[in-house]
């Protein structure tokens, strides 16, 4: 019987203590001794025990630190979070408003509790304000399920059935091959191909579909027709689809806004314009966009430094 509560004993000793080095603990032996009233033997062993499962099931280790006056978890630094993209990603998802309230507390949280209890107080300390202050999208909806399922859709090339909402407030079906899930601007949207209408994909934003019906059919893409969510990317604005268009422009403002807003921007030319302190630049900028919505949503929304701009068929 003393056997069994023994054993007991250093199991639950243990999953406490890998609970805390997974935080970023440093771990005292003494402390832990007179914590869990054993000898600072006992918490020696458990350590052992610890090692030895940690060289057979991961690549981690367990050190111990003179500066630290304790132990502590090494980690390959490839494979787990340092201090600062915590903080970077927090600061993202913040930014981003992707997710409702519930959502977002929950991604943050989860973060912060890989880190040791003073870091984790200063990266609340530093986001506390924004966190506080969270503005989240109108929709209020949780995403991160319905993500995840669409994208299991999209892995196993299974036509889907989606009731959808459009900007227009109308109600509509759609029967739709999957392709990817992306994110852009406060939004995530399924790309898929309309049944019967395939020239481009089309782009739906995932918080607008009301309901999602596997209809139990499949399709086959092979590896060279495969969707390259990487290209589409460079010729999407604003997540407006439609066929694949060039467009011409000439533009006097800082050339560095064109190349990072259009991936598949190529300067043609470029002439300056007036004398000394009065002088500028026009560019003239070639672009290929799906559709070309988006393209001239931002090119009006420049105001005068887009002298013109026409659009090539």
């Amino acid at each position: 019987m003393e056997k069994i509560k023994d054993s007991e004993g250093k199991i639950f000793r243990i999953l406490k203590m890998i609970k805390r080095l997974e935080q970023k603990e440093v771990l005292n032996g003494e402390n832990l001794a007179n914590e869990f009233n054993v000898d600072v033997k006992t918490i020696q062993r458990d350590i052992k025990t610890l090692r030895d499962y940690l060289f057979e099931e991961s690549d981690s280790d367990i050190e111990y630190s003179r500066a630290k006056n304790g132990y502590y978890l090494k980690s390959n630094d490839k494979k787990s979070l340092t201090n600062e993209e915590i903080l970077a990603i927090s600061k993202i998802i913040l930014e981003s408003r992707a997710f409702n309230k519930d959502e977002t507390d929950n991604l943050i949280d989860k973060l912060i509790n890989q880190m040791s209890g003073n870091d984790r107080n200063l990266i609340k300390d530093l986001i506390s304000n924004e966190k506080f202050n969270y503005i989240p999208l109108q929709h209020g909806k949780d995403l991160l399920s319905v993500i995840w399922n669409l994208a299991q859709s999209v892995k196993n090339q299974k036509w889907l059935c989606l009731n959808y909402i459009t900007k227009s407030n109308e109600g509509r079906k759609y029967n739709v091959k999957p392709l990817s899930i992306m994110f852009s601007e406060y939004y995530f949207y399924l790309i898929a191909y309309i049944e019967d209408k395939e020239e481009y994909p089309a782009i739906f934003r995932i918080d607008r579909i009301t309901e999602i019906k596997d209809i139990n059919k499949k399709f086959k893409i092979n590896y060279l027709e495969k969707f390259k969510d990487g290209e589409f990317r460079k010729y999407i604005q604003f997540m407006h689809s439609g066929p694949l268009t060039k467009i011409k422009f000439r533009y006097r403002g800082y050339l560095e806004y064109v190349l990072d807003r259009f991936p598949t921007a190529e300067v043609l030319s470029e002439e300056v314009v007036g004398k000394g302190n009065s002088s500028y630049t026009v560019y003239t900028v070639s672009i290929e966009v799906y559709g070309n919505f988006g393209a001239e949503m931002w090119l009006r929304s420049q105001g005068d430094y887009v002298v013109d701009y026409e659009i090539l068929k």
